[in-house]
């Protein structure tokens, strides 16, 4: 089995790094001058090994002996390529096996260090190949939605969070590690989901998707697992449960804070043996699944209550993603709100609504509590109300346009005025107050950001 990865220093998503080395003592040296320097790091004696783990991490650079049993540099490398093709290898060579690096090299090797390495010219092209690799991804993310936007698998955003969310996924769908989704309601957890199924291999295969909020405690692991006949009362006939159904492709554990604890640790061996039972049979099925799991809860919270197994907890965390809320990233509200009401006018033949700017301001003032979602069925609301094909606030509910304060019959200023300032005021909330991030979080200069602070009396 792989060694126990060694964890560097805390960053912001730090690059991931495999030493690979039958030698003991060579291995743990790279593995703590790596980890020294941020990175995490994971160590494997064999080819074998490497390959397992590579499988199983998203490793950005991979860093083996040139003269490994069974495999030379040059095969090491064939061999990671098949898994991903752009994947990163530097040799580490004795005199005597240059010739093998060489060849290495030719084949696309990122290049050959001789023993002892020098720690600082390790350090530095480890560096420079995972930020190139940053680069490929933000690049591709790009690509897909042009200048200033980004679309991707039925989610838009301009905001730098959600595109790393974007390019995050990205990377994680290739692998087939566990993913725990997590995000208050109407974030997109299910839209998150079904793009890494769509980006991985398994994308022909089964998408099951179960809400766990949904199914009583008394049968959700006749749902899950399947049953045989005579299992309970009503189990007239045998019957194969979610897991076999996504058998070969995944399954989508929406809500999975909802499910009772005999339940998860029967999800526990799944998740380890690839094993399941049918309720009432003394056999196992072996089932061969990727297994998403999302929240909207604190699952942590939920450990310490002992409403979730802490085991289980740790082993759905390996792929975290954490969706944003809307409050967050009000720079996506414009965007946001334009694939709405494209969309709402295909669907319902209405006129293509726009929004006014005061309408717009009120948008992006509200907290928005539910969300993405929430903001779908406001728009949803206004575009048939707004028969003219302008949204104006007046076609806004009284929740939305409260945040912006004010003197009016329902305590609301309708003014753009008003609108303004409250996008101002938000703008910094959502940046600690930091003028020059909030400057450009509003597309303005920082002249333009002190003039309207002045005008607004916002110090």
């Amino acid at each position: 089995m792989p060694e126990s990865e060694v964890t560097g220093a805390a960053g912001n998503e730090p690059g991931q790094v495999l030493v690979v080395d039958d030698g003991a003592c060579e291995r743990a040296a790279l593995a703590r001058l790596l980890a020294a320097r941020g990175y995490r790091v994971h160590t494997a004696a064999s080819a074998t090994e490497a390959l397992e783990i590579f499988t199983l991490h998203p490793i950005d650079v991979t860093v083996a002996d040139v003269a490994l049993p069974g495999l030379d540099g040059k095969s090491l490398l064939l061999e990671l390529r098949r898994h991903e093709a752009d994947a990163d290898l530097i040799l580490v060579t004795a005199r005597s096996s240059v010739r093998e690096a060489a060849a290495a090299i030719q084949a696309g090797a990122a290049d050959a260090l001789e023993k002892p390495v020098d720690p600082e010219r390790l350090g530095q092209l480890v560096r420079v190949l995972v930020d190139r690799r940053r680069l490929r991804e933000r690049v591709r993310i790009l690509e897909l939605g042009g200048r200033d936007s980004a679309v991707f698998e039925g989610m838009v955003a301009r905001s730098r969070v959600m595109r790393e969310v974007f390019a995050f996924i990205e990377r994680i769908a290739a692998y087939p590690t566990t993913v725990l989704v997590t995000g208050e309601s109407g974030t997109g957890k299910e839209l998150a989901a079904r793009a890494i199924h769509a980006r991985s291999p398994l994308r022909d295969r089964p998408l099951v998707v179960c809400n766990c909020s949904v199914l009583s405690p008394g049968l959700i692991e006749a749902e899950l697992f399947g049953h045989v006949r005579g299992a309970f009362t009503g189990a007239d006939r045998d019957r194969r449960g979610l897991f076999e159904a996504a058998d070969g492709g995944t399954i989508f554990l929406d809500e999975i804070g909802e499910m009772p604890l005999d339940a998860q640790v029967k999800l526990l061996r799944v998740l380890e043996n690839r094993e399941i039972r049918r309720v009432g049979s003394p056999l196992s099925t072996r089932v061969d699944i990727r297994v998403i799991a999302a929240t909207n809860g604190d699952l942590q919270r939920m450990v310490s209550a002992g409403r979730f197994r802490e085991d289980l907890f740790y082993r759905l965390n390996v792929g975290a993603i954490e969706l944003p809320a809307l409050r967050d990233r009000i720079e996506d509200v414009e965007l946001l709100a334009e694939c709405f009401l494209a969309d709402l006018s295909r669907r319902f033949g209405l006129p293509r609504s726009t929004l006014s700017p005061a309408a717009l301001g009120a948008l992006r003032a509200h907290r928005w509590p539910g969300n993405v979602r929430d903001l779908g069925n406001v728009l949803e609301r206004a575009a048939i109300l707004a028969r003219s094909g302008t949204i104006g606030v007046e076609h806004l509910p009284p929740d939305v346009l409260r945040a912006c304060g004010g003197p009016n019959s329902d305590g609301t200023d309708l003014s753009l005025d008003a609108a303004e300032r409250c996008q101002i005021r938000r703008a910094l909330d959502s940046v600690a107050g930091k003028r020059t991030e909030a400057a450009r979080l509003l597309g303005l200069s920082r002249r333009t950001l002190y003039r309207k602070l002045d005008k607004h009396g916002l110090h």
